[in-house]
């Protein structure tokens, strides 16, 4: 993400001293450095490990001592969102990502295509998952079950009036328009939009409602599960993209 805009989403979503921020796609934490600018403790998860652990003494890390905001590092850790090691509780000031479109790579969460365990591999006699190269399996992810999963999320870990910001892809055809995703125990609070030449995104920033505030009962939200095996058939807006492209 780039810095400014970086900064500006860390700002909408009100990262300010004495906060604890959290972002489940950090990547190489260009939005957790965001934050800490503007004095929020920062912590994120990344289902490739690769991404924080880094490479050529290069990490997120060192991102931090770069910009001397190291204090203000709490942690990152290899997880998706589906498969969070935090416990379930109102903890986190402010959530912030981009979370990935699957254009160029089709999303994916940890599991097995097949959805069986499989036989503990060995590597030189030692359980293949235990080994710090490894890299676990994945198996295809809807882009639209992806965005109700991260305002579940939200609603199950912000405390009372913090915020979540995310960006998201919208074109300017009705054709591949995606719907702002809505949740019960979130308020949209602002809608920016930034065009590019053949689609745009949209930040989008949601306030967590006191639970007596929000409206109607709370069941759990049956998320759209669409089946398909493939990137393309659980990600509409990869394949009306893949298509575009192939047309010009």
């Amino acid at each position: 993400m780039d810095s400014e805009l970086a900064l500006i989403t860390a700002n909408l979503t009100l990262a300010a001293p004495g906060k604890l921020f959290y972002d489940p796609f950090v990547g190489t934490g260009s939005f957790p450095i965001a934050c800490a600018h503007f004095g929020a403790v920062s912590m994120g998860s990344d289902i490739d490990g690769r991404a924080i652990r880094g490479k050529n003494g290069v990490n997120i890390l060192t991102n931090f001592e770069q910009y001397r905001l190291v204090d203000k590092y709490l942690d990152s850790f290899i997880a998706d969102l589906t498969h969070t090691p935090l416990r379930t509780a109102r903890f986190l000031d402010g959530i912030i990502c981009d979370p990935p479109y699957g254009v160029r790579e089709g999303l994916k969460v940890l599991g097995s295509k097949d959805g069986g365990k499989k036989e503990i591999r060995l590597i030189d006699g030692k359980a293949a998952h235990l080994q710090s190269h490894y890299i676990p399996p994945k198996k295809p992810y809807s882009f639209e079950a992806m965005l109700g999963d991260i305002l579940d999320f939200a609603a199950n870990y912000l405390v009372d009036g913090a915020r979540l910001s995310l960006w998201m892809p919208t074109a300017n055809d009705e054709e591949v328009e995606l719907e702002i995703p809505m949740h019960p125990c979130l308020e949209v609070v602002s809608i920016c939009v930034q065009a590019f030449n053949k689609w745009s995104r949209r930040l989008l920033t949601y306030r967590r409602l006191r639970d007596e505030d929000v409206k109607g009962a709370l069941p759990a939200r049956q998320a759209k599960r669409e089946e398909g095996s493939t990137a393309n058939d659980l990600n509409s807006f990869r394949k009306r993209v893949s298509l575009g492209s192939q047309l010009y």
